[in-house]
């Protein structure tokens, strides 16, 4: 069993691998209109198949959402968020995409009323669970001027990959090799209050190398003050957890054990659930800031 589950980490770990080259090299030229349309059809693609796992979920659970439409609104929505970042005489565009599928959503339930107030909820709060938040990574990236001084986006996006998934990595090694106390039984068995700890340590220290190295070389592109460094380095080792048990939570009521079976990664939302729930933390902190 041992030896399974390190077959198993070594795969996940040399595709996590991969993946994080190609999302660097994404990154590092994400200033280049091709690189940044190529970067909106990956996050376009990867919330189209997160709300597909999500909708797999509810039909475990007996309910039939209209998944084509969900997929499609996904879509739009990425999209809607991009534009509205390049064009900026339509800021409003993602909020008019959910009000459309919210409708579309009731129309498609006109003719057939059984289960309509159940599927209604499931379908609209896919695009809002899935969707949403991984729009909002781009706008991250892209992020409006402040005060005439240009935010570097790159340094933000890597930022937040980078303390959140931190988090995980902290939370899953000093759980499995000194966590005693559960954290969770019913969600997930194997997180503990110590690995939980570490994750929120993990993160908070991150958050600040990161702030000392954003001084040293960023010459002013990336404003982290070290007060801030802490209290948002707090906020991503909380939420990124539970974002993490949100996932475990839809994946236990519908009694499955990943959201999918790519190959090296399980599901789409195994691999992005933590960022869902701190992508708009770092997104709103931008634009409040």
């Amino acid at each position: 069993m041992k030896l399974k589950q390190m077959a198993d980490l070594n795969r996940r770990l040399v595709v996590s691998s991969i993946l994080g080259v190609i999302v660097a090299l994404l990154i590092a030229f994400s200033t280049n209109t091709f690189v940044s349309i190529l970067l909106m059809l990956s996050v376009a693609a990867l919330a189209a198949i997160g709300v597909w796992e999500y909708a797999q979920l509810a039909v475990n659970k007996g309910v039939g959402p209209a998944i084509r439409w969900m997929i499609a609104a996904a879509i739009a929505e990425v999209i809607a968020l991009y534009a509205s970042l390049v064009f900026v005489d339509f800021p409003q565009l993602p909020v008019l995409v959910l009000a459309i599928a919210m409708v579309i959503f009731f129309l498609l339930h006109f003719r057939d009323t059984t289960a309509a107030l159940l599927t209604i909820a499931v379908e609209f709060f896919g695009i809002a669970y899935v969707a949403a938040p991984l729009g909002l990574m781009l706008g991250v990236l892209y992020p409006v001027p402040y005060h005439g001084m240009p935010q570097e986006g790159r340094w933000w996006l890597v930022y937040l990959i980078l303390v959140t998934k931190i988090t995980d990595v902290g939370a899953y090694f000093v759980g499995r090799l000194w966590g005693k106390t559960k954290l969770s039984p019913t969600l997930s068995p194997k997180k503990t209050v110590e690995g939980a700890v570490a994750g929120f340590i993990s993160a908070v220290i991150a958050s600040i190398l990161i702030h000392f190295v954003g001084r040293q070389f960023f010459d002013g592109h990336f404003n982290l003050s070290l007060t801030e460094s802490i209290w948002l380095g707090m906020l991503i080792g909380t939420f990124g957890q539970i974002g993490d048990l949100a996932e475990s939570l839809l994946k236990r009521d519908a009694v499955v054990k990943d959201s999918n079976t790519l190959p090296g990664l399980g599901g789409v939302l195994d691999m992005v659930d933590s960022l869902l729930f701190t992508t708009p933390i770092v997104y709103f902190f931008i634009r409040m800031h």
